[in-house]
């Protein structure tokens, strides 16, 4: 089976080696999130059922944490998920949801939270299942110098203007390589690290039904087969471990029988 692959995610050279910072990794869990949505649609249709209720509620309350304004704003803090009390039973159901699905993973928490409050606020979100968009990621600024060229002018009565260009433009690209050089330097010495060039859709959606699922590498293939798509179980396998690598998740879950689950 052919993979899909799309261009880089993240559009840059280099990105943040930390997971939680890197955009790179936050736009591939927002396309990990997307594929749930569009080849397991339950994982967030009981994050809307089972967790949504009892967050509108205590919105509504003001019983979140010391009040709306506070809680909005430890969203985007170091520790959202510790802001949140467990009046209601929130911060339990939440952290049912996350474990039904082996979904137990902070930053898709914290995200989870953030998406709870756009449904709150939009309910149009919530009909249609969108997530929260938006990362709280901190870059490490790595900036070049100025770039600067300077070339003396065309002495017109000793050079042809073709020679004098070629040498001008000799001089620009060598100058240009420097700053390349320095630049990329610069970049790694604040720990930044190469942007990936491609990545794998496919990847992900096995992913979603590996991890949340619960599907083996095997049932995968069987539901691609069924679908036309050929797919073998070794690959569906890699697929997944380089998804879980590509969105910084570390906990795969231990393969077993699949669970009698139902795919809406």
């Amino acid at each position: 089976m052919a993979m899909r692959t799309t261009p880089s995610l993240a559009g840059s050279e280099y990105v943040s080696p930390n997971s939680d910072n890197s955009v790179q990794v936050w736009r591939a869990r927002l396309q990990a999130i997307e594929a749930a949505r569009r080849v397991y649609p339950i994982f967030l249709r009981k994050l809307s059922a089972d967790v949504f209720p009892l967050y509108d509620q205590l919105a509504k309350e003001g019983k979140l944490a010391k009040g709306r304004n506070d809680f909005d704003k430890a969203l985007w803090g170091k520790f959202p998920y510790e802001a949140l009390t467990d009046d209601g039973g929130l911060k339990s159901a939440l952290s049912k949801w996350a474990a039904h699905f082996h979904a137990e993973a902070e930053w898709l928490m914290v995200a989870a939270l953030r998406t709870l409050r756009g449904w709150y606020i939009a309910p149009d979100w919530r009909e249609s299942l969108t997530w929260d968009p938006h990362h709280g990621r901190k870059d490490v600024p790595a900036i070049g110098n100025t770039f600067e060229f300077c070339y003396p002018g065309w002495e017109v009565q000793l050079l042809s203007w073709p020679a004098y260009g070629r040498s001008l433009r000799q001089a620009f690209e060598t100058k240009l390589l420097e700053y390349e050089k320095q630049t990329r330097e610069l970049a790694e010495s604040r720990g930044l690290v190469r942007a990936r060039r491609k990545y794998s859709p496919d990847n992900l959606e096995w992913f979603v039904l590996y991890q949340f699922a619960g599907m083996t590498s095997k049932t995968i293939a069987d539901r691609y087969a069924k679908e036309g798509r050929a797919l073998d179980e070794s690959t569906a396998l890699k697929g997944i471990k380089a998804a879980a690598k590509l969105i910084g998740w570390n906990h795969l879950r231990q393969p077993r029988q699949p669970r009698n689950r139902k795919i809406r």
